[in-house]
């Protein structure tokens, strides 16, 4: 069995979302990330959209994770749109005190107008540095060392040209007023997608499937025909089947 997938998924809450994303494409949000070195820590929020590379026999604890409404799009399409997989590092590596080091030698008390081109690419490195394993914080609960590396994600983010504040420190993304701020000045950005690019669409159970064929059927989709359209109903699964068939 393979070990990864040629679809890329990314999960969310509720239907609602997933109906969000058909009809609009992916938004990006600034994600807080935190990273664990052994000399120290440093966080940044981060502009993303993060997809995970796992077959669907080994995806059910990321669905208890993430939610049980996802998207799968091919892995040429991501290819395309220049997503890349995550940089695991783990916690007691040297390699992540080093780029903990270089990270506030070279940007530390700078503004992003002063970046260098070389600045712009050592904070391009960082923003898909995660820990290998770490405690991740969910629906107000901590799971203990929980292993970051088994999600095997990938992220798309904007590059500079669309995004000015391609990276933020805590001190700027603490407050909701400041998040606020911050993902209204990229609300305009999306992550696009064709209907042949979907490999799945994912909902929670069978009774859901209809309104998800509703809205595809009511996108205003362009050049697109009928045929593609009826392909693409056909991708429609659900998190019962992954969990009872797969």
């Amino acid at each position: 069995m393979s070990l990864s997938t040629n679809s890329l998924i990314h999960f969310t809450k509720t239907k609602g979302s997933l109906i969000g994303i058909l009809k609009d494409h992916f938004k990006i949000k600034y994600c807080l990330e935190k990273f664990k070195t052994p000399k120290g820590s440093f966080s940044a929020a981060i502009p993303m959209v993060s997809f995970c590379d796992i077959p669907l026999s080994e995806i059910k604890n990321h669905i208890n994770n993430y939610g049980s409404y996802g998207i799968g799009l091919k892995k040429k399409w991501a290819n395309q749109n220049e997503l890349n997989p995550v940089i695991y590092i783990d916690t007691h590596s040297s390699l992540g005190s080093n780029l903990r080091f270089g990270f506030e030698h070279y940007l530390k008390g700078k503004m992003l107008n002063d970046f260098s081109e070389i600045d712009h690419c050592l904070m391009d490195t960082l923003r898909y540095i995660k820990n290998y394993e770490h405690d991740l914080n969910r629906k107000g609960k901590t799971i203990k060392n929980y292993r970051f590396s088994d999600e095997r994600e990938w992220r798309y983010v904007p590059n500079k040209t669309e995004c000015k504040s391609i990276a933020l420190t805590p001190d700027f993304y603490s407050s909701q007023v400041q998040k606020d701020h911050f993902n209204n000045l990229i609300s305009q950005l999306r992550l696009k997608f064709k209907p042949d690019d979907i490999t799945y669409i994912i909902v929670k159970k069978e009774t859901e499937i209809s309104d998800i064929v509703k809205t595809l059927n009511d996108i205003k989709w362009e050049n697109i025909s009928v045929q593609e359209i009826d392909r693409l109903k056909t991708r429609i699964i659900t998190s019962e089947q992954i969990n009872t068939d797969f």
